[in-house]
C-alpha cells in the first residue's frame, strides 16, 4: 500500500513575502494619534482658563511651548505598557515665589493610569511686560501672563519595575 502523502501549503507561499515599509514608525497605536491631539487642546484649555487663579488678566501659551512640551510627553510615553493614553499630566505653575498646581490632565479616562507626568511652567521673565511689572504694580491683574517656553517635566510610574 502507498503512502498518501499530504502538502499543506504554509502562510507565506499562500500570501507571498510581506512586504514591510521602511518606516515601521508610520503604524501607530489606535487611539495614539487622538490621544495626541487631545493632550494639546486639554493642556492649552486648562492652563489659560486659570487667568483669575494666577492674578493676570489672560494667560498666553506659546505655540513653541505645547509643542517642545508634546514631544517630551510622547518621549516618556514611549517605554509606557498603555502608551500616550495611560497617563495623567499634573500641571503646575512657578512664579519664583512659589508653586500651585492648575490642572490635571487625564490623557485618556477609558485607560487605567500606569504613570504621572509633572509639568511646572514659569512665567517668560524676557518680555517687557515682566521688567516692567516691577514699576507697575496696578497693571498687573488685567495683563496678560506670558508663558516661557522653558518648563520642567518629570515622570512618576504608578507599577513596580521589574
Amino acid at each position: 500500500m502507498e503512502r498518501l502523502r499530504v502538502i499543506r501549503p504554509n502562510l507565506y507561499d499562500v500570501l507571498g513575502p510581506f512586504d514591510a515599509p521602511d518606516d515601521m514608525d508610520e503604524f501607530e497605536v489606535e487611539g495614539e494619534a487622538a490621544a495626541r491631539v487631545s493632550l494639546v487642546q486639554q493642556l492649552t484649555a486648562e492652563v489659560t482658563s486659570r487667568a483669575a487663579d494666577l492674578g493676570c488678566g489672560q494667560v498666553i501659551v506659546p505655540p513653541a511651548l505645547t509643542e517642545q512640551v508634546t514631544a517630551q510627553v510622547l518621549r516618556l510615553a514611549d517605554s509606557e505598557p498603555c502608551g500616550l493614553r495611560g497617563g495623567v499630566l499634573h500641571v503646575c505653575y512657578n512664579d519664583g515665589v512659589q508653586e500651585r498646581g492648575l490642572a490635571r490632565v487625564v490623557l485618556d479616562p477609558t485607560m487605567p493610569n500606569t504613570y504621572k507626568l509633572f509639568l511646572t511652567l514659569s512665567p517668560d521673565t524676557s518680555s517687557w511686560y515682566h521688567k516692567m511689572a516691577r514699576f507697575i504694580k496696578p497693571l498687573r491683574k488685567s495683563s496678560p501672563l506670558l508663558l516661557s517656553t522653558s518648563f520642567k517635566l518629570q515622570k512618576r510610574k504608578l507599577y513596580p519595575e521589574e
